[in-house]
């Protein structure tokens, strides 16, 4: 002050000034440079060199005390927006639709891997700042977010908080991508980036902080942070993936920003749009995240891995993001089922899916084909429409040899396709292998992208033998020798479709005598007379002929071998042995069923359907 004169070294004023410890209103006189006036250090151009120096200007900027228009605007529209979403959650104030519009609205704000990868929500790293769960969600974020952007402008300007700001959003975005599947809400990533640059801005610039207000940075402000992460770890749906990616977002930015106050006011401008370059370049950048991500799905969906479902019988390769976490020495295949099905998603917000599964069905079921076809299989995914209908739409090319494609268009109340459903089959004997998806329909008809990552899951399937084939093969190798296991193990390749095969283990096990030779020979009769095209025996009389005749009282073995001479046209031999089968009992079901087959054979009534007993 002019009243309160005080000598002065001319470098030590120097270094004071490059340090903003000396004010720029204080007054100098020194005749060399003012004359006899005492003149603001301000307008001395002596000084203008030291005045400019970025500690000088940082503390010339904060002595003002700049009201913070940037941080209060972006604070006060997330306010603004939060108290309507609690306005229409709770309270009966707009039209029934337009809440519902609005409710619509906010739940399309959330943001992270599938909005931004699958579902074109460009503009949700953005939106999602203005949505929470609540108002014990929204104030406390309000708070954080009031102070900490307080802070940050007031110390490198609305141009330094845009890009911090801005930098906390897109690290956030980026670590919720690519760390996790649900996707978020809530201003806390963009609250964690500014606190985090609060902290960094003390490290930064350390003593050119003026001393009244060094405290409110770097350490003063770790017990607030400690506070608010220890809040957030106790929190049930807390992303701390979001969190932690703010966190080092808004750091980083703040160690790096050239606020444009830090800068002489000659090339503030220049430094004032590289600040707004910046920061929309940081704006935007997540918004690019999705198609980054579509052209390398890797990289969001993580490297896939070969696993294998025993109890349907198949290996896949699955995206590491489908899996579910290791839960113990094991890792589990799949996280989820559908209608009773391995099934694998995303999340469990959408109902978009892959699915594996196998069915064993009724020898009657699968005499003309694949039965899970048409209306059949839309019955069975009915429930994913209440209200609504299942209709045929084009099928895909089949996924291999064998395999037969079918699709489904799932549509709503209003008749509005929602859903387009996928299935491949194999069917292999009496066992039906499934694989396929459900994948949303966008609005102008396309499926959502998630089809080509559900497409690329079902082309990796490999089918292996059913669980019973496979559990019978195993049993069958600790002991081949065993008549039970050998037995076992044809039932289950007859099942599996392999006859050849299986007829081959059972005639083995009729050759040796074992006390499982009598069930052996009626299951193999029973398979020769259920496929009589493939089977034969030149001999006269055939082996099970003999073998009729010396187990009479197998009413079983009676009825398959009539049934097979039927089937064959030896309707003599038919006759012979349903006749003696008949002695007994020639009113009885056993004995009426061989005569039926026994008539068709002469030509005097259709052959009987005869299914095959369990």
């Amino acid at each position: 002050m002019a009243d309160e004169t005080t000598p002065v070294d001319l470098e030590q004023l120097d270094d004071q000034l490059r340090q903003g410890l000396i004010p720029g209103d204080a007054l100098l006189r020194h005749g060399p440079w003012t004359g006899d006036k005492f003149l603001p250090l301000t307008e001395i151009p002596q000084l203008a060199d030291a005045l400019a120096a970025p500690d000088a200007l940082l503390a010339a900027f904060m002595r003002r005390r700049p009201f913070p228009v940037v941080s209060t605007a972006l604070t006060a529209i997330i306010a603004v927006v939060g108290g309507l979403q609690l306005v229409v959650e709770n309270a009966r104030v707009f039209p029934a639709a337009l809440s519902a519009q609005l409710a619509r609205l906010f739940m399309e704000g959330r943001t992270g891997l599938e909005p931004l990868m699958f579902d074109g929500a460009w503009w949700s790293p953005w939106a999602s700042q203005l949505v929470h769960g609540g108002p014990i969600h929204l104030l406390p974020n309000l708070a954080v977010l009031g102070y900490s952007g307080f802070r940050v402008e007031r110390a490198l300007g609305g141009g330094g908080y845009a890009v911090i700001a801005a930098a906390s959003v897109a690290g956030a975005c980026l670590a919720v991508v690519l760390g996790q599947n649900e996707a978020v809400i809530g201003s806390s990533m963009l609250g964690f980036g500014l606190l985090g640059a609060l902290i960094a801005i003390g490290f930064r610039l350390g003593d050119g902080l003026p001393a009244d207000q060094r405290r409110y940075y770097g350490f003063g402000n770790l017990l607030l942070f400690a506070l608010l992460f220890i809040s957030s770890l106790q929190g049930e749906n807390t992303s701390h993936f979001a969190h932690f990616g703010g966190l080092v977002g808004g750091s980083i930015a703040a160690l790096l920003v050239q606020a444009p106050i830090l800068s002489p006011p000659a090339r503030r401008p220049q430094a004032q749009r590289r600040a707004l370059l910046w920061a929309a370049a940081l704006t935007v950048a997540p918004s690019l995240y999705g198609p980054a991500l579509r052209r390398v799905p890797s990289l969001g969906l993580w490297p896939a891995q070969t696993v294998t479902v025993s109890e349907v019988g198949v290996t896949l390769d699955v995206p590491g993001r489908l899996l579910p976490e290791r839960t113990g020495r094991e890792a589990r295949a799949y996280a989820s089922t559908t209608f009773g099905m391995p099934a694998w998603a995303l999340s469990d917000v959408g109902r978009d899916f892959v699915f594996v599964g196998i069915q064993r069905l009724e020898w009657s079921e699968v005499i003309a084909g694949d039965p899970l076809i048409g209306e059949a299989l839309a019955e069975r995914w009915r429930a994913l429409s209440p209200g609504g209908t299942l209709v045929p739409t084009a099928s895909p090319p089949p996924k291999g040899p064998g395999w037969t494609p079918h699709a489904l268009d799932v549509l709503d109340a209003e008749g509005v396709v929602r859903y387009r459903l996928v299935e491949h089959h194999l069917l292999r004997g009496r066992f039906l292998s499934r694989v396929g998806y459900l994948v949303s329909v966008e609005e102008d008809g396309a499926l959502n992208p998630r089809h080509e990552v559900f497409e690329r899951m079902l082309l990796s399937v490999k089918v292996g033998d059913p669980p019973a084939l496979a559990e019978a093969r195993a049993s069958h190798a600790e002991l081949p020798s065993s008549p039970t296991r050998q037995l076992a193990l044809a039932d289950a390749l007859a099942d599996c479709g392999d006859l050849q095969q299986a007829d081959a283990l059972y005639a083995l096990v009729v050759s040796g005598g074992s006390p499982s030779a009598d069930d052996a020979a009626e299951r193999r009769l029973r398979l020769w007379a259920e496929r009589p095209e493939l089977f034969d025996d030149p001999e006269d009389p055939a082996w099970f002929e003999r073998r009729m005749e010396e187990r009479p009282e197998n009413r079983a073995l009676q009825e398959a071998g009539v049934r097979f001479l039927a089937a064959k046209g030896r309707c003599a031999a038919a006759r012979f042995h349903h006749e003696r089968n008949a002695v007994e009992g020639p009113l009885s079901a056993s004995a009426l069923r061989t005569a039926a087959w026994v008539l068709a054979c002469e030509g005097s009534a259709p052959s009987p359907a005869a299914p095959r007993p369990e």
